[in-house]
């Protein structure tokens, strides 16, 4: 994926805020997380939903917020929406508060005014160098409106303090916080893009977390990158699209090629010899591929 920093962080934060959206206000909103109500399904504000090929987004120009209906206990919905915005410092390295700060409050105004009978909160994820970024005033001669948000900002974030956090957005924000540790550095974001795949699977995670954190994590250090190996590629692969999905995709590849046996079973192969170069134990290595001891073995 490659175009300015700021497109392809802002939309994987977006889509793994909506993909996995009670599990980032669990996260991010603990409190209106327990006024949820669990057995409804949390969605898009129509006409305010995510960027899609083809949009403005790709264009240069704004990518669209995340708008989402949070039902509450009780019957009713509120239609509650959180406001994500994702920023960053452009790229002459100046800082983008002033005109992040202007666009929050935007947002927000808009949005109250046209759900005028509504609750309405937001929060913010910050990957820019400033802390402070939660609030921003407007005046003219005399009349003045402040209005405050919850920021979050990932750069402050501990490593460790996120690595040892289990709930299933933390490896969001973790993914998220190594990928600025990363930057453009090919190795550091295949070393931390297997960290985060060997987590998803031992973390009792369910399928649809699993999705969210890694297709995230697939985004924010950019595995689509020629500079990025195969065998993670295939990895990644392997555990974010259904398997009868990534059969037939191996099925079509060998029916194209011609004099040549290339199957899983040497995909499991090129994967088990990255995974074996990135130090991962036979027993991990075993559990991914699906080889067995003496096949990963006589590769080392």
């Amino acid at each position: 994926m490659t175009g300015k920093p700021h497109k392809w962080r802002d939309i994987a934060w977006k889509l793994a805020i909506a993909d996995g959206a009670k599990d980032a206000i669990a996260y991010f909103m603990p409190d209106l997380a327990s006024d949820m109500d669990a057995s409804r399904e949390v969605t898009a504000i129509s006409g305010m939903e995510l960027p899609v090929k083809g949009s403005n987004s790709d264009k240069g120009m704004l990518v669209s917020d995340v708008f989402l209906n949070v039902p509450v206990k009780g019957g009713e919905d509120w239609g509650i929406a959180c406001v994500v915005e994702q920023q960053h410092d452009d790229e002459k390295g100046e800082r983008g508060e002033k005109n992040f700060a202007a666009r929050m409050f935007d947002s927000l105004v808009r949005l109250m005014a046209s759900r005028p009978a509504d609750k309405v909160t937001g929060f913010v994820v910050y990957t820019g160098s400033t802390k402070d970024v939660n609030s921003y005033t407007v005046s003219c001669y005399g009349m003045e409106a402040t209005i405050k948000f919850r920021t979050f900002h990932v750069p402050s974030y501990s490593l460790e303090a996120l690595r040892n956090d289990k709930r299933p957005f933390a490896r969001v924000v973790y993914a998220g916080r190594l990928s600025l540790e990363s930057g453009d550095d090919v190795a550091l974001r295949e070393k931390y893009a297997w960290e985060l795949l060997n987590a998803s699977g031992e973390e009792g995670y369910d399928k649809r977390q699993k999705k969210f954190i890694l297709e995230f994590a697939g985004r924010i250090f950019r595995l689509s990158d020629p500079g990025i190996s195969e065998g993670l590629k295939e990895a990644f692969k392997l555990r974010t699209i259904p398997l009868e999905q990534y059969v037939a995709e191996i099925e079509k590849e060998e029916a194209m090629m011609i004099g040549e046996e290339k199957g899983m079973e040497e995909k499991a192969f090129e994967v088990a010899r990255t995974m074996l170069a990135d130090g991962f134990t036979t027993k991990t290595i075993m559990k991914y591929t699906g080889l067995d001891e003496s096949s990963i073995l006589s590769l080392r």
